[in-house]
């Protein structure tokens, strides 16, 4: 993974797939500015590419109702189409699956989901860290990273990222000055989140 802020708020992977291969991402704002950041990226590190695919990915924002009234009928909306989507991470899978088991238990119950509401709780939770993250610089990135002391990674390997609340919780207690850091990045550099694309 790599934070390049002024390429993206968010970040480049690189999952590997043999040796010589692997699938590089950017998560961007815009299309065209996303397109050459990754061009230039791939250049600088001598990668070639095989090809290139984009997404526009819906990512969380507030929380969508997912059941809607379509004539006489209904339709549930889950994962995508209920913008269920992590915005730290901008993952979707997981979350998607959690609003089909949601709505599941909504129609099974006559409208009442535990597990929507907990579903709700996490997307905010993340919405809440992509905020406090969402206008960092290189620095402020370095600063997180040095502050990382070995009990708070100890912490983050405890706890999945689908379990978000958890791991903040424990990294926190573990390196109570990260919670300054989250706060700093909340109160200093505020504003909207943009439509990613992946």
């Amino acid at each position: 993974m790599w934070f390049v802020p002024q390429d993206t708020p968010y970040f480049y992977w690189l999952i590997p797939e043999s040796s010589t291969r692997g699938a590089l991402g950017v998560i961007g704002e815009s299309g065209a500015g996303t397109r050459k950041c990754l061009e230039q990226f791939l250049e600088k590190r001598k990668l070639e590419p095989i090809e290139f695919q984009g997404a526009r990915i819906p990512v969380y924002k507030r929380w969508i109702p997912v059941r809607r009234k379509v004539g006489q009928g209904s339709v549930y909306l889950v994962g995508d189409a209920a913008a269920q989507v992590k915005v730290s991470t901008i993952g979707g899978i997981v979350t998607g699956f959690r609003g089909a088991l949601g709505v599941a238990e909504t129609i099974l119950n006559g409208g009442a989901s535990r597990e929507l509401r907990t579903l709700r709780r996490e997307l905010d939770f993340h919405l809440l860290v992509r905020r406090s993250l969402h206008h960092f610089q290189q620095e402020d990135y370095s600063r997180l990273v040095d502050l990382l002391n070995d009990p708070a990674k100890q912490a983050l390997g405890e706890s999945s990222r689908d379990e978000a609340w958890k791991m903040v919780w424990r990294v926190c207690l573990r390196q109570p000055r990260l919670v300054l850091a989250g706060l700093r990045g909340l109160l200093m550099r505020g504003g909207s989140l943009d439509q990613p694309r992946a």
